[in-house]
Formats: C-alpha cells, sequence, structure tokens
C-alpha cells in the first residue's frame, strides 16, 4: 500500500497558492472576481466623468474607487493571512496521504478526507491542492512539497494523486524541496 507522510508549519504563502488554484476551478471566485473588477471600473469611470464634467474632482467617489481597487488586489492577500492564523494555531500538522485517503492531525485533534470527497487537485510550485468536486470547490486540503521529507515523496505523492483524482490545470514545474 502506497502512503506518504507530510509534517509542516502552514505558510501564508502555502495558503495564497491554495486560494489562487482553488480560484481557476471556482466558479464562484471567477464570477466574483469578474463582478468586482466592473464595478472597480464603473467607479474609476464615473471619477473621470465627475472631473470632466465641470473640472473638479469629487473627492469621496475617488477615495471610494482607489480603496475599491486596493481591496480588489489584496483581496487573496488578506484571506491567506486570514486562514493562515487559523491553521497556525493548530500547530504543526502531520498528513498521511494513502489509498483510503487524507488524514491531518494536529495538536488540537485530526480528520480524514476520502478521495471521493476530493475528487481532484491542481499542482502550484509549492504545493498539491485537494480540491471538492462541486463547482465552488468549496473544500480544500493542502499538501505542501516543504512538508516531504525522503527523496522521492514529492513524485511519489503526485502518482498517488494521479492513481485516486483527477488533475486540473496545468502542472507547474518547480525545483521542489530537498529530497524530493
Amino acid at each position: 500500500m502506497a502512503q506518504v507522510e507530510l509534517s509542516y508549519r502552514p505558510t501564508v504563502e502555502d495558503f495564497r497558492e491554495a486560494l489562487g488554484a482553488r480560484a481557476r476551478v471556482s466558479v464562484s471566485v471567477r464570477r466574483t472576481r469578474r463582478l468586482m473588477a466592473l464595478v472597480a471600473v464603473c467607479m474609476v469611470g464615473a471619477a473621470v466623468l465627475s472631473w470632466a464634467g465641470d473640472d473638479s474632482v469629487d473627492p469621496p467617489v475617488v477615495v471610494m474607487a482607489l480603496v475599491f481597487l486596493l481591496v480588489l488586489m489584496g483581496q487573496t492577500r488578506m484571506q491567506a493571512r486570514s486562514l493562515h492564523r487559523l491553521a497556525a494555531a493548530k500547530g504543526e500538522q502531520r498528513i498521511v496521504v494513502d489509498e483510503s485517503g487524507v488524514t491531518v492531525a494536529t495538536e488540537q485533534g485530526s480528520s480524514t478526507v476520502t478521495w471521493q470527497a476530493v475528487p481532484r487537485y491542481a499542482e502550484t510550485p509549492r504545493l498539491f491542492v485537494l480540491l471538492s468536486g462541486d463547482k465552488n470547490a468549496s473544500g480544500v486540503t493542502l499538501l505542501p512539497k516543504h512538508g516531504t521529507s525522503r527523496a522521492g515523496d514529492t513524485d511519489r505523492l503526485r502518482a498517488l494523486l494521479d492513481q485516486r483524482a483527477s488533475r486540473v490545470g496545468e502542472t507547474v514545474a518547480s525545483p521542489g524541496p530537498p529530497g524530493s
């Protein structure tokens, strides 16, 4: 029976990459991003029209447009930091991936996810991201490559994932952690 063990402490960058991978397959995330971009464009357009109409700038419109653009650009980073705080509070994560699924154990408890619950995955430079099968990928499990400890574990993990889940998106080549 193939089994890969990982051990790591979550980082903000892990969550940022996972959210990016999820965004590429989630219908609701893509829709929300398009809507937010449209609102930002409309706000900038309103500021420009306000300025062009009477040669004066309406400060609240400009300030709201700038704040909205900043929030739009930093949204993923803010979410990643929030998720990191929650995960970091649980301490080190020990993960076992095998034929039956994925078990994540922390100082506060453990949980097991079956392959039926995460039938697809994406690979990023730093991690494998297991995704639920619904159209919004509401379930996400992170498997950081830097959590592997033995030579070849990253390749063995990729092979196990290919057997049990469907790969989504393009595989991202990476140098990987030492011993991968």
